[in-house]
């Protein structure tokens, strides 16, 4: 099956950005690749159709073309087409009617203030589309570490499938890694006696090893691929600790399921890749199980 990408861009400096991590990121060189750029609603609705609209309409034509160009070095046969509405459901529409399997934007606006800008297009994409999502951030490079946030859940599995599916580097590094909770949080280490330490080190080990399968799956369906594959279960605050094992390596890219184990379906996205998406210093690839 031919792999559909498609490409939004505004012509900012973070979109552009996604547009040469594309250069570098393992896709495969068969992929139908379409760009697009969305022309807001409000701009429609003041422009009333006057000439304010046409030039808009050049404008993001010519953002289109020059990014389409781009990845045309690339990929040799790139369409683009600019849409109208809200960026955000005008591009997760297009995706949903274009039967597309990765969907690319930069990551704009998503900062540690990112809770106070919820319209920001790339969130609003994440939270919609109706396949995975790269969300590209930092200075585009071919990738050398990744890391795989893996939590048992169907989401963190597809999105660790849709990952080993790629064309990956033979020289890639990958770790797995699947974060167990803490049990509780005691004030202090005074009232922790040894038979409470015991009972939370056993709920630990259980959580553990509820994991362990699942990562183990999802290192055989690597180890083939690349050079070095490992897995790991720390303790900790999932988000945080997936952050900082992206940080620590250095890592290129950090793959994550939309929703976690026992997410609701009615939630788009989980607390935990919206985190990581707001924090992580490298690009981020999230996917879910279809509906």
């Amino acid at each position: 099956m031919t792999m559909r990408i498609l490409v939004a861009t505004d012509g900012s400096a973070d979109a552009d950005g996604a547009i040469e991590w594309l250069m570098h990121f393992p896709l495969p060189a068969d992929a139908s690749v379409e760009v697009v750029s969305v022309i807001a609603q409000v701009v429609l609705r003041e422009s009333g159709g006057r000439a304010p609209l046409s030039k808009m309409a050049a404008q993001a034509e010519g953002v289109v073309e020059q990014a389409r160009r781009r990845l045309a070095r690339r990929w040799p046969d790139v369409a683009g087409r600019v849409l109208h509405g809200d960026a955000r459901e005008a591009i997760a529409e297009a995706a949903y009617r274009g039967g597309v399997h990765l969907v690319v934007v930069g990551a704009r606006g998503l900062g540690a203030a990112a809770s106070f800008f919820l319209g920001s297009v790339s969130l609003g994409v994440v939270r919609h589309a109706p396949c995975a999502v790269l969300v590209c951030r930092g200075q585009a490079r071919p990738l050398k570490v990744v890391v795989v946030g893996h939590d048992g859940s169907p989401d963190a599995a597809a999105a660790s499938s849709f990952f080993s599916a790629l064309p990956l580097p033979r020289d890639l590094t990958v770790r797995v890694v699947g974060v167990v909770q803490p049990l509780g949080l005691l004030p202090s280490s005074e009232v922790v006696t040894p038979e409470l330490a015991a009972a939370l080190k056993r709920g630990e080990d259980e959580l553990r090893s509820e994991l362990e399968p699942a990562l183990g799956s999802a290192v055989e369906a690597l180890r083939p691929r690349v050079a070095t594959v490992t897995s790991a279960t720390p303790v900790g605050s999932p988000a945080d600790v997936l952050v900082r094992e992206a940080a620590g390596s250095h890592a290129d890219l950090v793959v994550v399921g939309a929703r976690g184990k026992g997410m609701l379906k009615r939630m788009l996205l989980g607390s935990v890749s919206e985190s990581v998406l707001r924090h992580a210093v490298c690009p981020v690839l999230i996917e879910r199980r279809p509906l």
